[in-house]
């Protein structure tokens, strides 16, 4: 056994004032691996201190074309990294990572990569052009799904990500619904916006729709070269007034006005009075101070209540083991047998809930199954309404060009009704999850509480998975929704029949269709929820049982070791109880530092 002045290993840092929060698990970490008993719980420190350390800071960029979106992503990564372009570049969307070696990664679809690794930026640069720009790649016909550039950015290297989305402007509609299906991933936006015009409809319209799916945005106000500081005032002032009338009604909007032009042109000349009048460091700073403070706080505070569980347990073993050396080894024995009754009873609760849990996602996927069928009588109904706008016009209706209007509208449909049917489904799930995580913290805090009562130690409460839960990384999701068959030439007979009967075959064919392409474009959407419902529900099934386990075998394997340790060192038991009461008396000190 490990000496007690041994075991109190980081006490001095405690006791020097280092309260960082990385610095408390070092130490924690270090206590736990001084007690055989303990090393379950190093290597669940271990894993906080590493998501502590790897956390990422997820930032989409939205902007309309026009707006200086790809310079403003070189002013912040110093360097002309993306290609810029006077007509839109490909929807594809671009993820800006930190990475010593600089190098890109094209994903295509089918989940075929391409990798290109360069130190000269040029390089990177026109390796990147041949996939996202229209002239290289137009309208993605390479089928690109995503990019990634890896790049030895200051800015990166502090946490963020920054995501170039495809946002407003693109040549394809959908593509603004695949980017408001995607926000609710992010951490933060950054909304780009510029003098010529201020903000426009279209960009008023897009922001409420992404004030609805994500709770940070900052608003940036680009070229501001081009103003006078009596212009910028005033454009500042009509762009602040603009959102909080028609979008928030907030008392003050986060705008950062900047120039990436005259950033940009500081890297050239190193120029630092001309970085300095760019206004870029004023929203790096604010952005600094987002992730130090308010995002990092967040994930601080879930990793420190995990932390709080694990100093728990860990008491709860030692505490146990100061009980058994100090009682009867007969009324031992007898609390033992007591114990392992309430743990069987608390399986049979485990139980139960697995089999509610098992009840309520098959009513889900039912009423999955529902909501298909609503959808397509909706989709019908509006593919219809396409097809007998064309009949009704008047005009002679040819077969290729409602085809055409079908492939035009079916992506923007579905992606729509894929984001409401996921919004939809995320409510219901966030129901059903809470009650049944509820249902199994009282469970597992019901194995803590049996090991209070029958070994007379202090009652914690489990912490359960209180706190934000940073374990997705956002990824874009193209959906190949089926919008029309190949063109076909007009029949033969078809030429030869009085217009009316000729339209009544093409009016045939054409439901015949539309009877294909909702059933596939449906059952895409169907089967894509399908996954990501079956995926929640095994996952979380999967963290309970892992979490019932865990406190079991804790609780279990401190009765156990101290039973064991009655009888193997019964002949020095105030030398044991004296190393006990350290470790409680240390690991107290840590529930101090934590705040408890």
């Amino acid at each position: 056994m490990a000496a007690a002045n041994d075991s109190i290993v980081g006490t001095q840092a405690i006791r020097n004032g280092n309260s960082s929060f990385l610095t408390l698990l070092t130490s924690l970490r270090e206590t736990a691996a001084t007690e055989k008993e303990f090393r379950f719980f190093e290597e669940k420190i271990y894993d906080l201190s590493e998501r502590l350390r790897g956390e990422r800071v997820h930032l989409a960029v939205l902007g309309q074309f026009k707006r200086g979106k790809s310079s403003f992503l070189n002013a912040l990564l110093r360097a002309q990294v993306l290609p810029t372009s006077v007509i839109p570049l490909t929807s594809v969307p671009t993820y800006l990572r930190y990475d010593s070696k600089r190098s890109v990664k094209i994903r295509f679809e089918g989940k075929r990569d391409e990798s290109f690794q360069s130190d000269s930026i040029d390089e990177l640069r026109d390796f990147l052009s041949g996939f996202v720009s229209e002239e290289k790649n137009p309208e993605n016909a390479l089928h690109v799904e995503s990019v990634e550039v890896f790049f030895d950015s200051p800015i990166l290297e502090k946490g963020v990500v920054l995501i170039d989305t495809p946002g407003i402007g693109s040549t394809h509609l959908h593509n603004t619904e695949a980017t408001l299906n995607f926000l609710p991933l992010c951490d933060a936006t950054l909304f780009l916006l510029s003098a010529d015009p201020p903000i426009t409809e279209t960009e008023i319209l897009f922001l409420k729709e992404v004030m609805m799916r994500v709770s940070k945005v900052f608003f940036i106000l680009n070229k501001i070269d081009y103003l006078s500081p009596s212009e910028q005032q005033e454009v500042i002032e009509f762009i602040s007034n603009v959102i909080r009338q028609r979008v928030l009604s907030v008392i003050e909007v986060e705008l950062y006005p900047l120039s990436a032009k005259y950033a940009l042109e500081s890297i050239k000349k190193n120029d630092d009075l001309l970085l300095e009048k760019s206004n870029i460091l004023h929203f790096e700073e604010r952005l600094k101070q987002f992730i130090i403070h308010e995002k990092k706080d967040v994930l601080t505070d879930a990793l420190k209540r995990k932390t709080v569980d694990i100093v728990n347990n860990m008491l709860m073993h030692v505490r146990i083991s100061l009980t058994a050396f100090k009682m009867p080894e007969e009324e031992l024995n007898r609390k033992l047998v007591l114990f392992n009754e309430k743990i069987s009873e608390a399986e049979r609760q485990k139980t139960l809930s697995s089999d509610m849990i098992a009840g309520d996602r098959k009513r889900l996927m039912q009423l999955l199954e529902e909501q298909s069928e609503l959808l397509r009588e909706k989709s019908r109904q509006y593919l219809i309404g396409i097809m007998n706008n064309f009949f009704e016009s008047g005009k002679e209706v040819k077969e290729n060009d409602v085809r055409a209007a079908f492939s035009d509208n079916i992506p923007v449909f579905f992606e729509k009704e894929l984001g409401e049917l996921s919004v939809f489904f995320d409510k219901k799930v966030a129901e059903i999850i809470s009650f049944h995580r509820k249902r199994a913290d009282e469970i597992i805090d019901a194995v803590r509480k049996s090991a209070s009562d029958v070994f007379d130690i202090p009652y914690h409460e489990h912490e359960g998975s209180v706190g934000m839960e940073f374990v997705r990384e956002p990824y874009w999701v193209l959906h190949q929704w089926k919008s029309t068959l190949l063109p076909i030439p007009e029949d033969f007979i078809d030429r030869l029949l009085p217009r009316k009967r000729r339209e009544q075959r093409i009016r045939k064919r054409l439901e015949s269709q539309i009877k294909g392409l909702v059933l596939s474009n449906v059952e895409n959407l169907r089967w894509s929820t399908l996954q990501n419902l079956d995926m929640t529900f095994r996952r979380f099934i999967s963290n309970i049982d892992v979490e019932f386990k865990e406190i079991v075998e804790i609780t279990q394997e401190a009765v156990n070791a101290a039973v064991q340790k009655r009888k193997l060192y019964s002949e020095s038991i105030s030398e044991n109880v004296a190393h006990l009461e350290s470790l409680v008396e240390l690991l107290s000190r840590y529930m101090q530092q934590l705040g408890v």
